[in-house]
């Protein structure tokens, strides 16, 4: 029994965070410093720990990410999210406005414009004034159960404010992510080997749709209401009779709605504040792709209803792509891990959408042929939220008199190997070109390889370029006396960075070796088809063609580049340099099924916090013949818990399956083969 005292004190610690998380996100109005925020949060997350009774989904210590989802369900919404229809200019607005005013009767109609954010459609439920779902919009009829990753977004209430709330009320809006913070994953992303988002909205989507909630949390994301659905008050009809009315009490039940509204009289006044907010586009926090003018009469909106795919009363006025000129002064060749010659214009640089612009893609040797771009020509560019320019043409009547055609190399610009067209591509064919050798050694430690977090690109670049390391092997080969040579690297992060190595040896499931391997065209879910076939990597590149051709998702091309990688002798020579450090994880159905395997065909769930990641367990757990799954069931054998275990051993307990902490995990892991597993349970 949680004594009363406690109760209320943790009750009170959540009214408190959500009230300072709410000026701090949603305000931009601290109250208190950062230092006294983590008082009252680590305050609160003790009594929780202690009080595993006080459980609450919507606890401000939730906003740090929970179990991960072993899938999204779908959901069904109760009323459509329609699209919007658009407008590319001014007349197309006014015609807008026509239709609306024959519509209701008159020309006088008011409009709600707010910017258009340029994120991922959402609807947020509450219930008697708490948070109980979130699903994105999908087709607008059903979209997917989101409710745990938007928890993380730290704008969101997870209790309405104010005394009068609704009973039921389901908001739409965008989540969305600023341009600072966008820069800033991405610099993180980049220095991890990580992939970089194209875009601020691309980086929201991915995030929402992480299945690690805990990842959703790490990301800076912001909720801009702009909407709601269903609304039902108690012992009262609807409320808000204008868009106006209804966007102020969104804010005033504590959501952000989007910056720069406005209330406009006319369809003029429209279109002098879309000029207006075009002219502003650049300087605003976060990116826009145009304005959303609503009739402002919800009364109207009624009566002009809906087509079959957007409301009559709702336009969005898009925005021209960026677009501006500047000079080609240079085409540079780089040559990425498959040796392929991508060609990146040097521009002379200028201001595009609140950027300066340096560098633009020209994507291939096609693509500079069509268009007959040359150096020296002034170039029309175009920047449409993403992260490389395009240039999209060249500007003929500025043409130089000594402009000449751009002949594509036919050599590496890196190792002077001879390079040649294989389709749309021109290719190195140098195995042992240095460019090569730097991004596959990145590729090899980035999560779509090894992931060895704590391996930094940059490190890896400067390692290759030095000589130290010429091929993933030798990463298992490195000394920390190595690194310690560097002036920049110091004794800790050594030590850090070699035991990354060490420990993604030692827990790498077979796939990601395939996968961190760089087979041309083998990426992650080709890489666990083959580990799920094979029992390692000496049995994958005994295959033959037709065996390769027989599984699902390997196709023909598959299948030709895994026997093309395999002859080659560098690669032979490296896989044998894996096994001599160590490097030999296995996979293969018999793994599952064999006998010798201490875990084999039992399905194990872990909770609460352990010694190890979830990736490490799970490598385990397929390393031993066993099956680890992310969501409880009937199928479990065995729950592993660790501290904070939550209500998940309560779900276990009902359903017969056998909670083990840690240490009975390892005893149950040694079986018939203690002697190997000691090294990957060393911690």
């Amino acid at each position: 029994m949680v004594p009363d005292s406690v109760a209320e004190r943790a009750a009170f610690l959540r009214e408190k965070i959500e009230y300072h998380n709410h000026r701090y996100y949603v305000l931009d109005d601290p109250e208190i410093s950062d230092q006294e925020f983590d008082v009252l949060f680590r305050e609160l997350a003790a009594i929780e720990a202690e009080h595993p009774e006080l459980d609450d989904p919507n606890s401000p210590t939730k906003r740090v990410g929970g179990e991960p989802a072993e899938g999204f369900i779908p959901y069904e919404h109760a009323l459509r999210l329609y699209s919007l229809d658009n407008a590319m200019d001014l007349d197309a607005w006014y015609a807008f406005h026509e239709r609306v005013a024959k519509g209701v009767g008159t020309s006088d109609v008011a409009y709600w414009a707010d910017p258009k954010m340029d994120g991922l459609a959402l609807e947020v439920i509450y219930e008697n004034g708490r948070y109980v779902r979130g699903a994105t919009r999908g087709d607008g009829l059903v979209g997917e159960d989101v409710t745990g990753n938007m928890r993380t977004v730290m704008n969101l209430p997870m209790t309405l404010h104010g005394g009068d709330v609704p009973e039921l009320i389901e908001v739409r809006g965008e989540v969305i992510m600023s341009n600072k913070d966008f820069a800033a994953l991405n610099a993180r992303q980049e220095e991890k080997g990580d992939k970089v988002f194209a875009n601020p909205r691309n980086a929201a989507a991915g995030t929402i749709r992480q299945l690690d909630p805990k990842v959703a949390a790490s990301r800076p994301l912001r909720f801009m209401a702009y909407g709601v659905g269903r609304v039902q008050w108690a012992g009262r009809g609807a409320d808000w009779a204008t868009q106006q009315e209804l966007m102020e009490g969104l804010r005033g039940l504590g959501f952000a709605i989007p910056p720069d509204v406005k209330l406009c009289a006319s369809a003029r006044e429209v279109a002098d504040y879309f000029q207006k907010l075009m002219a502003m586009r650049a300087t605003l926090p976060f990116e826009i792709d145009g304005m959303v003018a609503k009739v402002n009469d919800r009364g109207m909106q009624e009566a002009l209803g809906y087509t079959s795919r957007a409301p009559r009363w709702a336009l969005a006025l898009k925005f021209p792509a960026h677009q501006t000129r500047t000079r080609l002064n240079a085409i540079r060749i780089q040559v990425g891990r498959t040796g392929v010659l991508t060609p990146v214009a040097e521009l002379e640089p200028v201001e595009l959408a609140g950027v300066v612009v340096s560098n633009a893609t020209l994507h291939n040797k096609g693509y500079i042929a069509e268009r007959d771009l040359r150096v020296g020509d002034t170039v029309l560019i175009q920047r449409a939220g993403d992260v490389i320019p395009q240039v999209l043409s060249a500007d003929l009547e500025q043409r130089p008199d000594n402009a000449e055609p751009f002949t594509f190399p036919d050599t590496c610009p890196v190792c002077e190997s001879p390079a040649v067209e294989d389709g749309e591509r021109v290719v190195c064919t140098n195995p042992a070109c240095p460019a090569k050798t730097v991004q596959r050694l990145i590729h090899f430690v980035s999560k779509a390889g090894l992931d060895m977090e704590g391996v930094g690109k940059q490190w890896v670049r400067k390692l290759a370029e030095d000589g130290v390391l010429n091929t993933p092997a030798d990463l298992f080969t490195l000394k920390k006396t190595d690194l310690l040579k560097y002036e920049r690297m110091g004794d800790k992060s050594a030590e850090n960075f070699i035991k990354a190595i060490q420990k993604a040896k030692e827990v790498a499931p077979l796939w990601r070796l395939i996968a961190g391997l760089g087979i041309r065209h083998i990426g992650e879910q080709a890489a666990r088809a083959l580990a799920a076939r094979f029992k390692d990597l000496d049995a994958l590149f005994a295959s033959t063609l037709d065996e390769l051709t027989e599984l699902d998702g390997i196709g023909g091309i598959m299948a030709e580049s895994i026997l093309d990688f395999r002859v080659d002798a560098s690669n032979r020579a490296m896989i044998e340099q894996f096994k001599e450090a160590g490097l030999h994880p296995e996979g293969g159905p018999a793994a599952a099924a064999s006998d010798d395997a201490p875990l084999a065909g039992k399905v194990f769930l872990f909770t609460g916090t352990l010694p190890v990641t979830r990736d490490e367990a799970h490598a385990m757990v397929e390393a031993r013949g066993g099956v680890p799954v992310k969501s409880i069931s009937k199928k479990v054998d065995y729950l592993v818990a660790g501290e904070k275990a939550g209500s998940k051993v309560a779900k276990a307990e009902k359903l017969g399956i056998e909670v083990i902490d840690f240490a009975a995990f390892k005893a149950l892991l040694e079986g018939k083969t203690a002697a190997r597993q000691k090294s990957l349970l060393d911690f």
